[in-house]
């Protein structure tokens, strides 16, 4: 049932970070096949119906052009997630924007809801795992904070990791971990099948 995610009021933008050729799995991810489609189809299959405004973030439009969203291609190919984040924010239609790497095969839309609840106060809030690792791939944005990307690639900085401490950033822990997870080698996409399957 379609229930879009309000945050003050209002709907958010989703953004899904494509990428391009991983370096692990030797293919796009995001194009990787499942029983149900592709890893980014089954992705938006759990997302679409709660955002009106949907934006694929891209290296190359043609490998993506079956998907009926919106494709922002890389302005500058190879530069990371931030130059993708860069080029696809001036696109959203809402002041917060809902980010996700591709790879994350399964979404918690409890702990979505919770993140996005969070976000009125901050510019960004971002998840961090059982082991203290921030995921600032599966995180809420304000539009804002799109003047401090620029500077930070204009400053050859590539990570999204320094963004978080130029922003009001809110750190949330992820407390019941074994729902998150990324699809980065071979072994984690085929042990995610075997889940699918089960």
């Amino acid at each position: 049932m379609k229930k879009l995610y309000l945050c003050q009021g209002q709907p958010l933008s989703l953004i899904v970070l494509t990428g391009g050729l991983s370096r692990r799995m030797k293919r796009y991810k995001a194009l990787l096949p499942t029983p149900e489609g592709t890893l980014i189809e089954h992705l938006l299959r759990q997302l679409k119906d709660h955002f009106d405004d949907i934006l694929i973030s891209v290296s190359q439009k043609e490998q993506f052009e079956f998907l009926p969203y919106t494709l922002v291609e890389d302005e500058v190919p190879g530069e990371g997630p931030m130059m993708g984040l860069k080029t696809t924010m001036p696109f959203s239609k809402h002041p917060k924007i809902f980010v996700t790497a591709c790879d994350i095969p399964y979404v918690r839309l409890s702990f979505l809801e919770k993140m996005i609840q969070t976000a009125e106060n901050w510019d960004i809030v971002v998840p961090c795992s059982p082991g203290g690792r921030l995921e600032p791939l599966f995180a809420v944005y304000s539009k804002s904070v799109l003047p401090v990307i620029q500077n930070l690639l204009e400053s050859g900085i590539r990570s999204l990791l320094p963004l978080l401490h130029h922003c009001r950033t809110r750190v949330i822990p992820i407390k019941e971990g074994s729902w998150f997870q990324n699809l980065n080698t071979k072994e984690d996409y085929e042990q995610f099948l075997k889940q699918i399957k089960e």
